[in-house]
């Protein structure tokens, strides 16, 4: 089964976003006001009909008719003035007044027939977000294309051949200004890969540099915290939103998994991250996503009984990802239980072995097994 990838952040961000003037007016309009709009404007056509009957068609003194449209003009526009002052949504009640009040039965009519149309084409509108970027499209380039333009430009002209020293080496033997330089470039640009080089850094023999990571990493923390804030913000808004509960557990998941908390914090993320995903799979039992991330996590907390059993039943249910396969196939090394190993790389390893996108000593590995 295929699992869509969403971006959560963007999730998050979309439901804390302050509701756009312009969709604002698109509001539904089924609404009590518009049954209430529906019924004056059929009660009004009438009576516009029958004052221009009275008028046209019968020999009564004419200044008859045109006080009863007075009257009638009158008693609708204060109706609508009484429903703007009392705070309702008045858009087709206020065309309704105004267009009878000028036009009788023939702005009455056209009233309800905006309505009918209105709803038609509001079928079909797109939000002002969508239509403002059709008539203004982002002017987005490709990786590829960035390159070529800087080549083109010049930009990227270096007569000086230069080499690329990874951050642990910088951390291990650079000099304490190409050590300033790799924390702003590692702040910037976090991932949990350089955790190792964040831990050289606070050990370093330099205050400054001492000081720096560890100004860092308070940085990397309070920017995971700012997050957490916005999903439970986000949850109370939509507290419904399956999105933002799957969000809460990658929250906990990719918290536990930066490498910067020490053993008691990491530990307790993932549980809080497993207990969340399970929450979630409550109502999408069929979360191959939330699935595999359970299976990982039991795994990293070294818990081998229960995260083989748990892509045991995952394998069981006919998802045969290779992440799951290689996790289980992990699992069983650590327990020692090489029978159920072979087994499951005869069973399931040639999806992982045919991968040419994994690494070959991993797809080695497994065909190693699968041949015992």
């Amino acid at each position: 089964m295929k699992q869509l990838h969403l971006d959560y952040d963007q999730i998050v961000e979309d439901v804390l976003r302050p509701e756009d003037i312009h969709d604002s007016q698109m509001a539904d309009r089924a609404s009590p006001n518009t049954g209430m709009f529906v019924a004056a404007a059929l009660v009004l056509t009438v009576l516009h009909a029958a004052i221009l009957y009275l008028a046209v068609y019968t020999e009564i003194w004419v200044g008859i008719p045109i006080l009863a449209h007075i009257v009638v003009a009158g008693v609708t526009c204060m109706w609508a003035y009484g429903q703007y002052k009392a705070g309702m949504d008045v858009p087709f009640i206020a065309l309704l007044a105004a267009t009878s009040a000028v036009t009788g039965v023939f702005g009455a009519a056209g009233s309800l027939f905006s309505l009918v149309m209105y709803s038609i084409f509001r079928q079909k509108a797109l939000s002002f977000k969508e239509w403002f970027s059709l008539i203004f499209p982002a002017d987005t380039t490709t990786d590829s294309e960035d390159v070529f333009n800087n080549i083109v430009v010049g930009i990227d002209e270096n007569p000086t051949s230069y080499g690329v020293m990874p951050f642990i080496d910088v951390m291990q033997l650079g000099s304490e200004e190409q050590k300033r330089r790799a924390l702003s470039k590692m702040t910037m640009k976090f991932h949990p890969r350089l955790a190792p080089a964040f831990h050289l850094a606070l050990r370093d023999p330099s205050n400054a540099i001492r000081v720096q990571a560890a100004t860092s990493v308070a940085k990397i923390e309070s920017h995971f915290m700012t997050q957490l804030e916005k999903i439970e913000r986000a949850k109370v808004k939509e507290p419904n939103n399956l999105h933002l509960q799957f969000a809460m557990a990658k929250f906990y998941d990719d918290y536990a998994y930066t490498g910067m908390l020490d053993a008691e914090r990491e530990l307790l993320n993932r549980e809080k991250a497993i207990e969340t995903y399970k929450s979630y799979l409550q109502y999408d039992p069929n979360s191959t996503q939330a699935w595999a991330a359970i299976g990982r996590l039991l795994f990293r907390s070294q818990k081998w009984d229960e995260a083989a059993e748990w892509f045991r039943h995952a394998l069981d249910r006919g998802w045969k990802m290779k992440t799951m396969i290689l996790w289980y196939i992990e699992c069983l090394y650590r327990q020692g239980d090489y029978n159920e190993l072979r087994r499951v790389a005869r069973e399931y390893g040639r999806s992982v072995i045919d991968n040419e996108s994994l690494p070959t000593e991993v797809r080695e590995s497994v065909g190693l097994w699968a041949r015992a």
